[in-house]
Order: C-alpha cells, then sequence, then structure tokens
C-alpha cells in the first residue's frame, strides 16, 4: 500500500495519497498485512488478490461476478480509471487464502466500473465465483471501534507470502468519504499490496464490509523504516444500492410493441433526408421507444437499409465511440434489407450510423434491451428447425399469403415452458418481391418489422416476444411466402434460470480476406476462437451473439454455425451437416449479413481453440466475416 510521507492540509494529503496511491502499489509481487498471522484456513475466502502486469492489490468479492478494490489500483499511472474493458489484463485469485493451493478460482477481469467520488471500482470476472460466498456491506464505523483488516500484502518478514494476512485496527476518525485506524496496539501495519482489500466489521454473525484499505505509513513493513500505524480507509458503507445496482445481471427485455428510433424518410429521431456516402447519423435510443431513459446497457435493434443508390454497408455503434472497423448491414444497389443487431448506447444515450457509399434511407426499430434488475437470461441451444411451411413441420403445409399470418408454438422441445422471447433464424423463401415480416406475442399487433427481405431466399436472426402459452404470430406484408424457422436460443421468465449478456464493442474475429485470405472451400469448415480475442479462458463462455457475413459467394447455399466441440462425421461427399442453416445465400451476391446466437464449446477446455465450427453448405467459395458483439456464461441449468 502507499507510503503518506508528510502530512500538511487535509487537502494537499488526500492529494498524496490518490497521487501515490498508483505509483507504489505496483512493481512487485503481492505482499500482506504486517505483524499478525495467517488467517485460519477456511476463513475469510471472499477476500481476493487482483493483478495485472502492473501492479497487484488486494480487493473483496461483493458479488458472484464482481470483487471491489480501489480505483488507483486499476487506474493506468496519472490517470483516471475509465469504466470498460480493463487496460491491460487483469486478472482475479478468490477463494483461495493460501496462494500455493488450488483452491477457489482464477478469473479473467472483462471489465471496470470506478466510483463517480470515491477512489472504489467494481471488476467483472469472466464467470461466477461458485462456492465463494459474497460479502454483505456492513454499517458505518463509530470511533473507538475495532475492526479486522485484511490483505494479501507484504508482512514484516516476507516480501510475497502465499497466505492471507489479517490484523486488528482501531478507528480514531470518520469523515464523510474515508476512516483512519492504527493497528498500533495489535503491533499490525497496512503494507504494500494490501491496497483494496477488505476492513471488516467480524462481531457476531457473519463478516461485514466497512471500507477498503488505501493508504498506510507501513511502519513494521518489510524494508520500511517508518514506524507509524496508522492508515487511511475508504469508505464503502453506503455504497450496497450502488454495489447493487451495477452488478445485478444483465437481462433482457423484450418490447412489444416494439418501437421506432430512426427513420430518414420521416424525420423520426434525426433530421429527414437520404443519408450521402461517409455520413453518420446520431439519433436517441434511451427514452425511446419504449427504452428506459437509464440503466440500459445494450438495445437490440433492427437496422434497415431502403433503396441505397449503390452497393453499401451499414456501421451501427455507440455515438461518441470509436467507429468499428467492420459492418452491420450489407445492401446492394435497390435492395430494402435488414439486420439484427445488438449496440450499446452512447454516453450521451445515441447510438450512430455510418453510410460509406450511396445515398440510402436508414430505419431502426427496437425490439428489446439489455438491463440490470429486470427481465430475463439468456440460454443458447443446438439450432433446432421447428417450423417449415413447405413440409408442415411445426404448422400446416402451404405459404403465408399476403397480408396473412400464422401462429407457431415455440415452448415444450429445445426452449421449456415459461421462456419470455426466442432467438430464431427466420428464413423466407419463395418471394417475388420485396417485403417485410411482423411478428408478436399471440394475441397482439406490433407496427414495427422483424424481418425485411428481398426476392428469392433472405435468413435473418431475430428476437420475437412469446405468449404465456408459449407462442408467436408471424404477418407477412408481401407476396405468399414459406418460412423455414430455427431456435437458436431463448429468454427464461427469471433471470436465475439463464445467463446475462456481456456486450462488447463490435469486435471482429474473423475476415477471410484479411492479409490476402483465401475464402471457405465447397462444404469446408472453419474453427473460431472467440475467447482469446475478449482476454477469458475456454470454459467461461456459454453462448455468443454474432454477426456472420458472407461475401462473394461463387455457389448458392448457407453456412451453420455450431459449437466446436464436435465429433463432426464425414462421408466421401463431404462433411455430414448437423445443424440448421444460417445465412442463406445466393451465387454472385455481394454480401449478407445475419445475426446469430449460438452454443459455444460444449465439451470445455479440451476445444481451447476451436469455440465454434463454420460449414459452408453449397457448391462454391465464399469469405466469411465474424463479429463479436455479446457473450454469456454457461447457464445454472445447462
Amino acid at each position: 500500500m502507499s507510503v503518506i510521507r508528510k502530512r500538511r492540509t487535509r487537502k494537499m494529503a488526500a492529494f498524496v495519497a490518490v497521487a501515490l496511491s498508483a505509483s507504489l502499489i505496483g512493481g512487485g509481487a503481492a505482499r500482506a498485512v504486517s505483524g499478525v498471522s495467517p488467517v485460519p484456513a477456511g476463513s475469510y475466502s471472499f477476500t481476493a488478490k487482483i493483478q495485472s502486469d502492473l501492479r497487484a492489490c488486494s480487493a473483496v468479492l461483493v458479488a458472484p461476478s464482481w470483487v471491489m478494490t480501489t480505483a488507483s489500483c486499476l487506474a493506468e499511472p496519472g490517470q483516471q480509471l475509465v469504466a470498460g474493458p480493463p487496460s491491460r489484463r487483469t486478472t482475479v485469485t478468490v477463494g483461495r487464502t493460501d496462494l500455493s493451493t488450488t483452491a477457489g478460482h482464477v478469473l479473467a477481469v472483462t471489465a471496470v466500473l470506478p466510483h463517480p467520488t470515491r477512489n472504489v471500482a467494481l471488476a467483472q470476472v469472466e464467470k461466477p465465483a461458485d462456492g465463494v460466498p459474497p460479502v454483505a456491506v456492513g454499517a458505518s464505523a463509530a470511533p473507538g471501534e475495532e475492526l479486522l483488516a485484511a490483505g494479501f500484502g507484504r508482512t514484516a518478514t516476507e516480501w510475497a507470502p502465499d497466505k492471507l494476512h489479517a490484523g486488528t485496527f482501531a478507528v480514531t476518525g470518520v469523515s464523510t468519504d474515508t476512516l483512519t485506524v492504527d493497528g498500533s496496539a495489535s503491533a499490525a501495519s497496512l503494507c504494500r499490496g494490501d491496497a483494496g482489500g477488505p476492513l471488516l466489521r467480524t462481531g457476531a454473525g457473519q463478516p461485514q464490509l466497512v471500507a477498503l484499505h488505501d493508504t498506510s505509513w507501513q511502519g513494521g513493513c518489510l524494508g520500511e523504516t517508518d514506524t507509524r500505524r496508522a492508515a487511511t480507509e475508504v469508505r464503502v458503507d453506503g455504497l450496497a444500492p450502488w454495489i447493487a445496482a451495477s452488478t445485478s445481471n444483465n437481462n433482457y427485455v423484450a418490447l412489444s410493441p416494439g418501437g421506432l428510433l430512426l427513420d430518414t424518410r420521416t424525420g423520426t429521431g434525426a433530421p429527414a433526408g437520404l443519408r450521402g456516402a461517409n455520413s453518420t447519423t446520431d439519433f436517441p435510443v434511451l427514452g425511446v421507444g419504449g427504452v428506459p431513459a437509464a440503466g440500459v446497457s445494450a438495445v437490440l435493434v433492427d437496422v434497415t437499409a431502403v433503396s441505397p443508390t449503390a452497393n453499401t454497408f451499414l456501421t451501427v455503434f455507440p455515438t461518441g465511440s470509436t467507429q468499428p472497423a467492420t459492418s452491420s448491414l450489407n445492401a446492394s444497389a435497390g435492395e430494402i434489407i435488414s439486420t439484427t443487431q445488438v449496440v450499446r448506447p452512447g454516453p450521451d444515450g445515441r447510438v450512430s450510423v455510418h453510410n460509406p457509399a450511396g445515398n440510402v434511407h436508414v430505419v431502426v426499430e427496437v425490439h428489446g434491451y439489455f438491463t440490470a434488475g429486470a427481465g430475463g437470461g439468456l440460454v443458447a441451444v443446438p439450432h433446432t428447425r421447428v417450423v417449415d411451411t413447405r413440409d408442415g413441420t411445426g404448422t400446416t403445409i402451404g405459404k403465408i399469403p399476403t397480408n396473412g399470418s400464422r401462429t407457431f408454438t415455440f415452448t415444450g422441445g429445445v426452449v421449456p415452458s415459461g421462456a419470455t422471447s426466442v432467438f430464431l433464424d427466420v428464413a423466407v423463401v419463395g418471394s417475388t418481391s420485396a417485403s417485410f415480416l411482423r411478428a408478436y406475442p399471440e394475441g397482439g399487433a406490433d407496427a414495427t418489422s422483424v424481418l425485411d427481405y428481398v426476392s428469392g431466399v433472405t435468413s435473418q436472426g431475430v428476437a420475437v416476444k412469446l405468449s404465456s402459452a408459449g407462442r408467436a404470430t408471424f404477418l407477412n406484408k408481401g407476396p405468399a411466402v414459406d418460412l423455414v424457422i430455427s431456435v437458436q436460443g431463448y429468454v427464461t421468465a427469471a433471470a436465475s434460470g439463464g445467463a446475462e449478456l456481456r456486450p462488447v464493442p463490435a469486435l471482429q474475429v474473423v475476415d477471410t480476406r484479411a492479409n490476402g485470405g483465401t475464402p471457405m472451400t465447397a462444404r469446408g469448415d472453419l474453427f473460431v476462437n472467440l475467447t482469446d480475442p475478449v482476454g477469458i479462458s475456454p470454459d467461461a463462455m456459454g453462448g455468443a451473439l454474432l454477426s456472420v457475413t458472407t461475401v462473394g459467394p461463387t455457389g448458392s447455399g448457407y453456412l451453420t454455425v455450431e459449437s466446436g466441440a464436435g465429433p463432426f462425421a464425414t462421408t466421401p461427399d463431404g462433411p455430414v451437416v448437423t445443424s440448421q442453416s444460417v445465412a442463406n445465400f445466393a451465387a454472385g451476391q455481394i454480401a449478407r449479413t445475419t445475426m446469430v446466437m449460438v452454443r459455444v464449446n460444449d465439451a470445455g477446455p479440451r476445444y481451447a481453440t476451436r469455440n465454434i465450427r463454420i460449414l459452408n453448405v453449397s457448391g462454391g467459395t465464399t469469405h466469411v466475416i465474424v463479429t463479436l458483439h455479446g457473450w454469456f456464461n454457461r447457464p445454472p441449468t445447462a
């Protein structure tokens, strides 16, 4: 923990504490509370060590997937900590008070969230720390109260101890944001590496978290000459509401009816008019179309390009962020076509859409959002065909006529009763002209479209809300068409039954065109690693939301996207197709993008570099681009 060499005014002491905390915590191995014995085996398992290549600190588990430490432990030197992915690879060891054992978990940090006013930050880890109970936040401390400080920092005799140490400190002062404590009576001191560790009330019942270690004189610590054992703690009592709101599951809430966010034809969301080449349009998302004004991490939207004058693509991204080097929707000249995307709102609650070529109208409709404290969890399933109007699977045989509708049951098979929404691949087959589909829970209605299709075959991933009976109605506004529908996943009624989404900035993980790459061969497959790009262990990811784009196919066909675990059978004619189609394409198409929910790596670490498998089921070659938009853990019921 950092040292304050001279105490001047209160304002200067606070400034020095923050400045030195970042510089003196790092640069060496973990160290621990001085002058005391290791904690008894099995106690205080919620205390954690958090480490990057820059520094090591202590921390404390406050929710199954979240630890709390000081913000200065996670910040770059001389910089403020910024919410989002950590600036460098960071791991948390929790449930292991003796670091020489294999107990507990070693987990990658996937996101950090600083408190707006205190030197406190939350760090989200890749999956829940199963078997380790989080600590509860207690009431404020009083002067004279004795509290227990724990940490993995230096001791009086060890530079890098393996065991968690703890010592008793008396509270000597209480201010709005901090406590002062002194360990002189018990010959305890806080040392380098203890920063971010817990100050606990350990009376009757379970320990309670009162504060985090911030700065110390380090008297009695190995290599230090100062004799003072006083320290400053940053208070966390009173932060329970912030912790609860920040660590709640990031669940899906479906809207029915959906809402219109942007229509450049009418001026909804932004001024009316065609969007020209290299134009970017910003439009509000939060507080619009049924989306709450706050507490939303991402929205699920249908993005439509309307009659571009040239071949183009649209890119949807958070306003104020760097435009990703990937497309959200590809459209050929004259087409009206859509895709489903998951995108974060920017800091101002807005989303941007960029058009690089020609003139085009853009329509964006919202069908749901991800938030804490409401909604359901996500479960990915093996892609399963549930409806085919051509052969009567799940319905009666026959096309759906113009302005006709048909209702389908989606629960009872891979989707359990009680599911509130389903993620589907919907293929419109045999269309003679362009139009669109609507979808809504049985007995309801919705004025927004879920899929804009073109002549021939159009397939797209969509999310559809279900009635209490597990049924949804599809309304066809165009020529008579067949529908072929496969289930890719579902949303549980209760958050605990599924997993939360971890949205990521649009991350391109595969582009077979890169560096002069070759396209996928006919009947060829491609294994994709999704976990390494986001810095998590192979068994942390249970499912993912992807955009899959086919570019320049030389033959008509489709892709399958499935878990990479295998085994995959082959015959003299090529691989056996074991999954349902996504991304149907026709020879000569420029590019086509679809959203896919996919179950990831059922077999675990054995297939660490092959999380998913993509198979080109066609007689020609095609380039493929895969973009990751979010991922989620394996649900408890999986």
